[in-house]
């Protein structure tokens, strides 16, 4: 085993193996490698950076496209459309859109959505490039708020104010009388803010209208400040003449709100954010002044309220003290009878005190009634026939106190001047209704015919001429008696003789007697037929007596 072994002579034929050094992997395999790791890069940074995915809905998708629609802030892209479908109940369009990396802070409940399309409202145009660029989704990011990945869609956009200088205040109006978002807010007709938002409260009575008034100009809304709706034209016929006033010629087209610090209000300072203020239907109402205190009252009146509406004022010795607030037509089932009770609003504070006077209210209106004070429908325009109710004294008034039994106090009423005048002519017709005129008529005319008769008779003639005769005989007697007593006797006799004679001209047929008193009975006769033809037309045409002769119809 330890000897060496003997060596093999080589073959010169056999070919002998050759040891090579192995080569490195060939270069081709890099680029799948390098695609590899540059996929990877682009899946990890596509799922990083892809954001957060959010639902929108609108009532229309115009303008909206899937995968080219952008989602923009300040012209700064900031998502994209991925989808738009339908919602189940067919009556909204659901957008599903992309949101980038680093926006999920801002996608609170205060977040706003809405399509800027090229559109004229408020008397400006906006979105004049999207025309060119088209459509795409507006928002206003919401910094404070809870977290939300479904949102509402605005239809019209809003008015955003978040960062600008400037206050929020708040206007309460019954109606909204032509304003609208993005309505300018004038300030001595210089544009000072405008409308963002408007909403019914929880009852539908009242309107919550929001304004912004930009820096340095919300310093002049003081809390004594007034504001009024400014559309339209302000139209006042004074002595002076017709005055028209509007605050530009775009509230005057698309509305307005105009404020002020009315004259002789006491100083105060500006007014803080979400400050609440009363919104005047027209600067009329601002004139006559603001105050805190109301008091309302019910009256209850039984003629006609033709020409009264709500809002009508409330007068005492023509200032106005209150309005008309609402009125009613109410069947009293007690009475039997309609009544109509007006709902008036006074203000106290119109009327200034001196001296020394109970402190309140209730109380100084219950000693003015006690005094006469009643209520009265007066007319107030006889070209538009519109009323107004009318407070004053009325000393001979019947006693009364105020009624405290339903919800307002009721004041008591006393009937126009021209309701009593009615009265009163109802009255006599009734009572000449009552009158036997026909029965009258016809003892008249027998009357008539009876003096006429009387005066025709011919024994009237008769004891004429006896009495003619008797004349005669008197003559011959007085002819016989002597001397002395004749000549005394022949005057008194020729005395007689001549008043005999003019009564036999005053009673003779053709006397001016005989004619007047056949005229005079001519004229009774046709006294009695008016009397009668009146009676008839008063039968027929009873309220002539107020308004005078009507045409039969």
């Amino acid at each position: 085993m330890g000897e060496d072994m003997p060596e093999t002579p080589r073959d010169p034929e056999v070919p002998s193996a050759v040891v090579a050094q192995r080569r490195p992997i060939s270069i081709v395999w890099l680029v799948p490698l390098v695609a590899a790791v540059v996929g990877g890069w682009l899946v990890y940074q596509a799922v990083t950076e892809r954001g957060v995915s959010i639902t929108i809905k609108f009532e229309s998708a115009e303008g909206l496209e899937a995968g080219k629609t952008k989602i923009r802030f300040k012209d700064v892209e900031v998502g994209l459309v991925t989808a738009i479908d339908l919602d189940p109940d067919l009556d909204h369009i659901l957008v599903t859109a992309q949101i980038r990396k680093g926006a999920e802070p801002f996608l609170t409940d205060n977040t706003r959505f809405w399509v800027v399309r090229a559109r004229l409202a408020a008397g400006e145009v906006s979105g004049i490039s999207t025309l060119f660029s088209g459509a795409f989704i507006g928002m206003h990011p919401g910094k404070v708020g809870q977290p939300r990945r479904e949102f509402q869609g605005l239809e019209t956009p809003p008015v955003v104010t978040a960062g600008l200088p400037g206050r929020h205040f708040t206007l309460r109006a019954s109606q909204l009388g032509g304003l609208d978002i993005g309505s300018p807010v004038y300030f001595r007709q210089v544009k000072v803010g405008q409308v963002v938002a408007h909403q019914l409260d929880d009852a539908g009575e009242n309107l919550a209208i929001r304004i912004f008034v930009n820096a340095p100009y919300h310093q002049f809304v003081h809390r004594t400040s007034a504001f009024w709706n400014a559309g339209g034209l302000d139209v006042r016929l004074g002595v002076e003449g017709l005055d028209i006033d509007m605050a530009s010629l775009s509230a005057l087209l698309i509305g307005g709100v105009a404020f002020e610090t009315p004259d002789g209000m006491a100083p105060s300072t500006p007014a803080e954010e979400d400050a609440v203020f009363r919104l005047h239907r027209r600067y009329a109402e601002v004139l006559l002044g603001q105050f805190d205190e109301k008091v309302r009252y019910l009256i209850h009146f039984d003629e006609s309220v033709r020409g009264l509406s709500v809002g009508a004022p409330v007068e005492f010795r023509g200032i106005r003290i209150g309005q008309v607030i609402d009125f009613r037509l109410e069947f009293n089932e007690d009475l039997k009878r309609f009544r109509i009770p007006v709902t008036i609003e006074l203000e106290p504070g119109r009327i200034a005190r001196s001296g020394p006077s109970p402190g309140d209210t209730t109380i100084l209106i219950e000693d003015f009634v006690s005094r006469g004070l009643r209520a009265q429908l007066a007319m107030g325009n006889l070209l538009t026939g519109k009323i107004y109710v009318k407070l004053d004294f009325f000393p001979q008034a019947s006693p009364a106190a105020i009624d405290y039994g339903g919800t307002y106090p009721e004041l008591p009423a006393t009937p126009a001047p021209m309701e009593r005048l009615t009265a009163s002519l109802e009255n006599i017709l009734r009572r000449l209704d009552k009158l036997p005129i026909e029965s009258i008529g016809a003892d008249v005319q027998e009357t008539l015919a009876g003096i006429n008769r009387l005066v025709n008779a011919p024994e009237l003639s008769g004891a004429m001429q006896n009495l003619n005769r008797t004349l005669v005989e008197l003559e011959r007697f007085a002819a016989g008696l002597n001397d002395e007593t004749g000549p005394g006797l022949n005057a008194s006799l020729e005395q007689i003789r001549s008043t005999l004679a003019e009564l036999r001209h005053t009673l003779s047929g053709d006397s001016p007697l005989q004619h007047d008193l056949q005229k005079s009975l001519e004229e009774l006769a046709k006294a009695s037929r008016a009397v009668r033809d009146l009676v008839e037309f008063l039968e027929r045409q009873p309220n002539s007596l107020i308004f005078g002769k009507e045409a039969d119809k």
